[in-house]
């Protein structure tokens, strides 16, 4: 519990200070005894302070708080409330060895103030003083006897200093408190459950689940958990017997006894005698296809030794669920799953077709078909399902997306920027990783292919990704490449394709922006580095711009020789691309490397300027 939470005085002082502040100063002064002007005046500073440093503390200004509670314990250093509040906010500030001395000063002024003690409670316990903060919550307990936090909190407390029996007496205690409200009474048992497992006492464990289950006998789960530790005890006779006993008393159900006769049989390793019993259960409409869904799990991990996929030959067992079951999801979630991850995209496709038309708005159908879509690596069944989809999951960005790719590889530029901005507005979250991608997407169409409008928006919107997220590298290597293209803040588009290479610094075309960058700003030495590698990495696909690139490179570093053969293989790669206005740029640069009189007319040129 968070030491502002103690503060419970605060509101009072608040009010006081608020609707009464002189009256209300006038009462302290009159707190203690007092010899003079000067002892007046240093405890009103004091008492001034001390509420400031409380209301700041209130609306969480905690540097604020922290500076005036210190002046008010620097005047007034042995007024138990003044300590105590600055206790209370170093603890907030996780200054726990400064906090303590403050916490256990207010506490020694008087040990029944439940706030000082429940404060001095939650330092001990921060501080891994067990056996304090035990002796603490005694007093507190004593001062309430009926607060359950206190004996919850003791309870764990006797547990962690090793007073076992006291830990499970308390809790006895509590259980009788909560005997007819299931939920905390459960966990109460779980806790005196491991009590008993720590003190070795079996006997005493079974007693509480016996207790537990003819407590709540229609909570089939406690039921379950006192058969289950049967088991697991090895007491496999008894609990045939047990079962086959509460079935005829009606206790249980019969696919209850079945369901816990699957566990008994995987236990003693009798995994045919399990699938058979599991066979029947899966008929059974009363037992939820999750349980069976999991019994099926549980006997394939056991026959498998570790945990792996269901096991093939389990797979139609499962697929049964689905016609036993045929308005659960859950289990429906599950199989179309397994499928894709064994690559079975087409069936699960099959599957999930019917239930996109029933439960057109369950965002999981659209998402599971899409991504076995997208498995299947068929382009228009991608850009179908998207189409499909974005009708019911419009804030999905990777429908827009896909519907975005679609249009471009049919060069529809224009349809591509309108589903992009359409997405653009519907997506939510418009953080993270899918909205980075969408806007820097529609960003480099701006860019490249938009309106003269639209070219001016494209910078906003790169900002705008890289706001969603600031790690996405292509993101940042688009706009970073894109400020070097148009000349202007290069020192910030170094920075972007800085990150870009921190982030892949394995991908050519990422290595290669940052080169050019390097080169643009004059660090050309090691803008040859960053592009050898670029062009290392790329290989045999290699683009124009990076052989280009490496040209202009080493031409500012005076290699003319080696410069003209990448500009060469510039040429070839921009000619087998078909950037015939690039193509012409080079052999600019190769004519003036190849002729001196145009190179020493460059040169002398460059040399007016």
């Amino acid at each position: 519990m968070s030491i502002r939470k103690q503060l419970i005085y605060i509101g009072l002082l608040t009010l006081c200070l608020v609707e009464n502040y002189s009256v209300c100063g006038q009462q302290t002064a009159k707190v203690g005894k007092r010899t003079g002007i000067d002892t007046l005046s240093r405890e009103d500073k004091a008492t001034d302070y001390f509420y400031r440093g409380v209301l700041a503390q209130r609306v969480n200004r905690m540097d604020e708080a922290l500076d005036l509670l210190q002046q008010a314990y620097q005047l007034s250093p042995k007024d138990p409330m003044i300590a105590f509040a600055l206790g209370g906010t170093y603890m907030d500030a996780e200054r726990q060895s400064e906090a303590l001395p403050l916490l256990e000063q207010a506490y020694r002024s008087d040990s029944t103030d439940i706030a000082f003690a429940s404060a001095l409670s939650s330092a001990y316990i921060a501080t891994e003083r067990m056996e304090d903060a035990l002796r603490v919550n005694k007093q507190l307990l004593s001062l309430d006897p009926d607060d359950v936090d206190v004996k919850y909190r003791l309870v764990q407390l006797y547990a962690r200093t090793g007073y076992i029996p006291q830990a499970i007496q308390l809790c006895t205690e509590l259980q009788a408190r909560f005997r007819p409200h299931p939920d905390p009474y459960n966990r109460l048992t779980q806790i005196k459950i491991q009590l008993h497992q720590l003190a070795g006492n079996k006997k005493a464990i079974e007693q509480e689940y016996e207790t537990q289950a003819s407590l709540f006998s229609g909570n089939r789960k406690y039921y379950y958990d006192l058969i289950l530790f049967l088991i697991q005890d090895g007491r496999y006779q008894e609990v045939n017997k047990r079962l086959a006993a509460d079935v005829k008393k009606q206790t249980i159900r019969p696919g209850d006894a079945r369901a816990l006769r699957v566990h008994l049989h995987i236990a003693k390793k009798e995994y045919e005698q399990a699938e058979q019993e599991l066979v029947q259960l899966s008929e059974d409409p009363e037992i939820s296809a999750g349980e069976k869904f999991v019994l099926w799990s549980l006997l394939s991990n056991e026959i498998a030794g570790e945990e792996k996929l269901l096991d093939e030959r389990y797979m139609p067992r499962i697929k049964r669920l689905l016609t036993v079951h045929p308005e659960d999801l859950s289990i429906l979630r599950s199989y179309v799953q397994l499928l894709r991850y064994r690559d079975h995209h087409q069936e699960a496709i099959d599957v999930l077709r019917p239930q996109t038309k029933l439960h057109p708005s369950t965002a999981w159908l659209w998402d599971e078909l899409f991504q076995n879509a997208v498995g299947l690596s068929q382009d228009s069944l991608i850009v179908q399902v998207a189409r499909e989809a974005v009708q019911y999951v419009p804030e999905d960005w990777r429908y827009h997306i896909a519907l975005a790719t679609g249009d471009f590889a049919e060069e529809r530029f224009s349809d591509a920027i309108k589903t992009l901005e359409r997405g653009a507005s519907a997506i939510n979250p418009k953080k993270g990783d899918g909205a980075a991608r969408l806007y820097g997407l529609l960003a480099d169409l701006y860019a490249e292919r938009g309106s003269a409008a639209q070219r001016v928006l494209a910078d906003s919107l790169y900002r705008l990704a890289i706001e969603a997220n600031p790690n996405d590298p292509d993101v940042l290597n688009n706009y970073a490449y894109r400020l070097a293209k148009a000349g202007k803040e290069l020192e910030l588009a170094e920075q972007y394709a800085g990150q870009a290479v921190k982030l892949n610094p394995d991908v050519a075309h990422i290595l290669d922006t940052y080169a050019y960058i390097l080169h643009l700003r004059g660090n050309d030495s090691l803008a040859r580095l960053y592009q050898r590698k670029a062009i290392d990495k790329a290989g045999d696909k290699s683009s124009g711009d990076m052989y280009d690139h490496m040209g202009d490179i080493l031409l500012a570093l005076g290699d003319q020789d080696e410069a003209l053969l990448y500009f060469i293989s510039a040429r070839k790669a921009y000619e087998e691309q078909g950037d015939l206005e690039e193509k012409q740029q080079v052999d600019a640069k190769i004519a003036r490397l190849q002729n001196p009189k145009v190179k020493e007319t460059k040169v002398t040129k460059k040399k007016k300027r």
